[in-house]
């Protein structure tokens, strides 16, 4: 029974990366089954879902296929849908919104169980987002910054059958209120906040002569309504957010950290084992590729000296001089302060 339970388990995460366009092999699939269950009984080979992915194709007439330039596998169908065994109400209430918060806010093994859950709806052809308006109330306000249930259900319902969306946005920068008519090609949960990234199709009423492709922070929305205009997934979007790109931020190609003291249990909660060197002292050194410049740097003055840059030397100088802006910023706001009678 548990064999089929675990088989059971990998075919929903199977088919939920392949749904979220991940093109998962046998590597990528066991990744994301250890995370789901740390006690390790998640072994498989290359053989195991080469055998998973013909019983989909025999079983359910999966249109799977292999993307060599991905080096994982896709649905040639993106409409397909894997019919599985109803669902408990525990379990409809446990779609993909909630499992991916749960991993944000959630203990496990509670995310685990919630994600196994999200991955069978995710799986499926789950539809009637009323029936979980509790959920996305606690998803929508579970965020950083609170986001209207009734906003976020439009949102995600233009994201899940690939509509257009029309919305007003206020710009973080100055405060301006645009409209839009967006393409929402994907939805993405990023540091404690939702983001759209999305093609603009008009902007105030024009027409863009341009492909113009932004990403939206939700929160931002005042308003969203679905737009009646059906949209093909942009396959090129979707891959850049896979491998990381949900900005366009400026990135180092590697960057190796050492994490001692305190912030080593961070390292091992963060990083991948093959990332990570240990060291005689306890120390760990670890190697992030195409990381982000500025969250490097943020990191590194957070730890307060338990996270050093080893290299690239260029980065090690921007962490050093935005240690001495800060010091200088700070010593003048003390001496202001001892100035006021």
């Amino acid at each position: 029974m548990a064999s089929d339970i675990n088989k059971m388990t990998r075919l929903l995460k199977l088919v939920s990366m392949l749904r979220k366009n991940s093109f998962p092999n046998h590597t990528t699939l066991e990744k994301e089954l250890r995370a789901l269950d740390a006690t390790g009984q998640f072994k498989i080979s290359q053989k195991t879902i080469q055998r998973d992915v013909l019983y989909l194709q025999a079983e359910y007439n999966a249109p799977i296929d292999f993307d060599y330039h991905n080096n994982g596998y896709y649905l040639k169908d993106p409409d397909w849908r894997f019919e599985v065994p109803l669902l408990s109400d525990v379990e409809m209430q446990a779609i993909t919104l909630g499992a991916r918060l749960a991993e944000t806010v959630m203990p496990k093994p509670i995310s685990g169980e919630i994600q196994q859950a999200a991955d069978m709806l995710a799986s499926s052809n789950a539809t009637g987002l009323d029936a979980n308006a509790m959920l996305i109330s606690l998803v929508a306000q579970g965020a950083r910054i609170p986001i209207p249930p009734a906003i976020f259900k439009e949102v995600f319902e233009a994201w899940e059958t690939r509509q257009g969306l029309s919305v007003t946005y206020v710009h973080g920068m100055t405060g301006k209120i645009v409209r839009y008519v967006i393409e929402p090609h994907v939805l993405s949960f990023y540091d404690g906040l939702w983001y759209v990234k999305a093609i603009v199709v008009s902007q105030d009423g024009e027409i863009l002569p341009e492909r113009t492709i932004r990403t939206l922070a939700v929160n931002r929305f005042r308003t969203a309504v679905i737009y009646p205009a059906p949209f093909a997934p942009d396959m090129r979007l979707i891959r850049e957010v896979n491998e990381g790109t949900l900005f366009n931020f400026p990135t180092v190609k590697e960057v190796v950290l050492r994490f001692k003291g305190k912030a080593v249990p961070y390292a091992r909660e963060n990083h991948d084992a093959s990332q990570i060197e240990e060291q005689s002292d306890g120390s760990l050194l670890v190697t992030v590729r195409n990381a982000i410049d500025f969250k490097i740097v943020n990191l590194v003055l957070n730890e307060g000296g338990d996270v050093t840059v080893i290299s690239p030397p260029e980065l090690a100088q921007k962490v050093i001089d935005q240690a001495k802006a800060v010091i200088q910023a700070q010593a003048q706001t003390v001496i202001q302060a001892q100035e006021k009678p």
